[in-house]
């Protein structure tokens, strides 16, 4: 392993200029992450608990086309479904025994869509089909029969693909509003996760933030439910009460901070643009920590419903998160890490780590860090799996 330690890294909030931009939780491509990360927990769990082992599979190949709805105040209807698309690859049998993959498929999709948009009805609304395949040129890689199989488990994980992945703590003000923002419309269910507050306000939520210099300009797209207004005064004094609520949220945590919101607000049926034709897919919203700033390096890996095994963009986005994450609160100076592998290395043995902070640290403790981390291993696996990091959140409201 190369391993450089450098001392220059320059967080966005030095620029005169930065722009981070969240796609809510019902935005369709967070929603396409969602139920791809859903499905890769729910098969990984399933195949462990009846095999004790995962075979092989990638679900981070998920299409989601909108349907067709009508918007009035007061209630809407729909003309045509939502429709949901299964892709990627997977084993459909191990040890010779079927595995139930399109129904671990809807049964995951329909768990996620249930909490993120309580009003939309999937019985009724949502079609899935799946056209997950297990074609490849290696015998038996989606239909082990023996252990022997599945190499990762005879030996130690190899890397999936010559791939980067790159992480970074902590997060400046601007990302910090971004996620805080959606986030006040949330709240935490009884498994930690979140699930909207109100039951009026959609959570196809958009929050774009542009700071200029020491100026912070907020806009947010707000997605109303129809059948609860029943007409533009009913609407617009909800938003107004609740922009109202919001800036005094960001004021209880950030004093004196020199910003303004403007927003928008529009009809849905169901809380997403997917009521009207919009598609979802994977890896084209939310990057690391759950936005996209501009001002930040960041590679085209998208681990939402990737194997938690051995592909490099899932186990490497996880593992780069929590070392960016220990390296800060340990040496309180903010800091990015670049993890790089080839094809067929080592797993845990980067081929390239790269590490930068503001500040000089100590590299012997760094080195510490790093290897506390990957010298977990396929354990690193099981947590993936048991911590949900890859199931899209947001910084839910805590007033």
């Amino acid at each position: 392993m190369e391993l450089k330690i450098t001392n220059d890294f320059y967080s966005p909030s030095q620029l005169a200029y930065e722009v981070v931009e969240r796609k809510g939780l019902g935005h369709p491509d967070t929603l396409a992450d969602g139920i791809a990360e859903q499905i890769e927990i729910d098969y990984s769990q399933y195949c462990l608990n009846r095999f004790g082992i995962i075979p092989h599979h990638n679900f981070d190949k998920i299409i989601i086309r909108g349907g067709h709805s009508i918007q009035n105040f007061g209630g809407s209807d729909f003309i045509e479904p939502i429709k949901i698309i299964f892709l990627g690859r997977a084993s459909k049998k191990c040890f010779d025994i079927p595995i139930p993959l399109f129904k671990i498929q809807k049964k995951a999709a329909t768990k996620y869509l249930n909490r993120i948009l309580p009003n939309l009805d999937v019985e009724n609304y949502v079609e899935f089909e799946t056209l997950t395949s297990d074609f490849t040129t290696k015998s038996n890689w989606f239909s082990p029969t023996t252990i022997e199989d599945l190499p990762e488990y005879k030996d130690v994980p190899k890397a999936n693909d010559t791939a980067t992945m790159i992480s970074y703590w902590p997060l400046t003000i601007s990302e910090e509003l971004a996620l805080m923002i959606e986030g006040y419309f949330y709240k935490l269910d009884i498994n930690k996760l979140p699930t909207p507050r109100f039951i009026q306000m959609g959570g196809d939520i958009k929050v774009m933030v542009v700071r200029n210099d020491l100026h912070y300009s907020i806009r947010i797209n707000f997605p109303l439910i129809s059948k609860f207004f029943n007409n533009e005064i009913e609407s617009r004094l909800y938003v107004d009460k609740h922009v109202e609520k919001i800036k005094e949220y960001v004021e209880q945590k950030y004093k004196k901070l020199n910003y303004s919101i403007d927003y928008n607000y529009y009809l849905t049926s169901t809380g997403s643009c997917i009521d009207f034709g919009e598609e979802g897919a994977v890896g084209r919203g939310n990057k690391t920590h759950g936005i996209i700033s501009s001002f930040r390096p960041n590679t085209m890996e998208a681990p939402a419903g990737k194997n938690c095994t051995y592909f490099v963009g899932k186990v490497w986005g996880f593992l780069s998160d929590i070392i960016a994450k220990d390296i800060y609160e340990t040496f309180k100076t903010p800091c990015q890490v670049i993890m790089q592998s080839n094809i067929g290395s080592e797993l845990y043995k980067p081929t390239h780590l790269y590490i930068q902070t503001e500040e000089s640290i100590d590299q012997t403790r760094v080195l510490e860090i790093i290897n506390r981390h990957l010298c977990k291993g396929s354990k690193n696996t099981n947590l993936i799996l048991s911590t949900q990091h890859f199931i899209p959140k947001t910084n839910v409201y805590n007033g």
